[in-house]
């Protein structure tokens, strides 16, 4: 099974073509542009760098959260555009199992850490690819707490893992960051997860029902409902 997989969820950008738990060619930006000129370009040079066309694809693989919401917006956009032009189905992937998907083989909690800001992180909790936890955001303090209980060493991944070392390691005595060619989110990892959920039996979706994955609102939508709770207080 051929699987394009896009991930614009954080900071980085990142496509890549797998098959049979193989990359065919994979692209990785960390440079600051905006994930709306840069996503389709990426898009377009992994299919010319793999040997294939995009009608060979036989599904698409799309982080839809948690993340970055303009980032999510614009990946599900994207991949919703490629498959209906083709019909082919969509498979969404957690952004967090796919940045702890490089410690599978690893007998370690990969703690998979996203930087939410005010001192929070959109987190889950891993073992030999065994989920541990479901996505959830929580202030680095109670993660902490929460990662105590484990007696194996700590790795944390992702773009939230120097924040929560730097806050946490005091009090976890055997923790560690991930090396950073692995920390961030890769395509590749996202096509093996994907690959993964199929063989287990999961089901990929029609385009039309790819929706973003949320923990939290977004930040525009929480001012609003902020400034309408205010309005009803003065009402009263």
């Amino acid at each position: 099974m051929k699987i394009l997989s896009v991930d614009s969820s954080s900071v980085t950008a990142s496509v890549a073509i797998t098959e049979n738990d193989k990359i065919l060619a994979e692209n990785f930006i960390n440079n600051g542009l905006t994930h709306s000129q840069t996503l389709m370009p990426m898009v377009e040079k992994t299919i010319n760098e793999s040997g294939i066309s995009l009608k060979d694809i036989d599904l698409f693989a799309i982080t839809h959260g948690p993340g970055s919401f303009t980032g999510v917006r614009i990946g599900i956009a994207s991949v919703k555009g490629m498959a209906d032009a083709l019909n082919k189905k969509c498979l969404p992937i957690s952004t967090l199992e796919a940045i702890a998907e490089p410690l599978k083989n690893d007998d370690v909690i990969a703690c998979a850490v996203m930087d939410a800001r005010c001192n929070q992180v959109y987190t889950a909790i891993f073992n030999k690819g065994n989920r541990l936890c479901e996505d959830k955001a929580v202030l680095i303090t109670e993660l902490g707490e929460e990662l105590k209980q484990y007696d194996k060493k700590v790795v944390f991944i992702g773009d939230g893992s120097v924040l929560c070392y730097d806050k946490l390691h005091e009090n976890i005595q055997n923790c560690d960051i991930a090396d950073e060619k692995i920390r961030y989110a890769h395509a590749g990892s996202i096509g093996f997860v994907a690959e993964n959920k199929i063989k287990n039996g999961d089901e990929p979706i029609n385009s039309a029902n790819l929706v973003p994955f949320y923990l939290r609102l977004p930040q525009a939508e929480r001012e609003l409902n902020n400034r309408n709770s205010l309005k009803k207080e003065n009402i009263k």
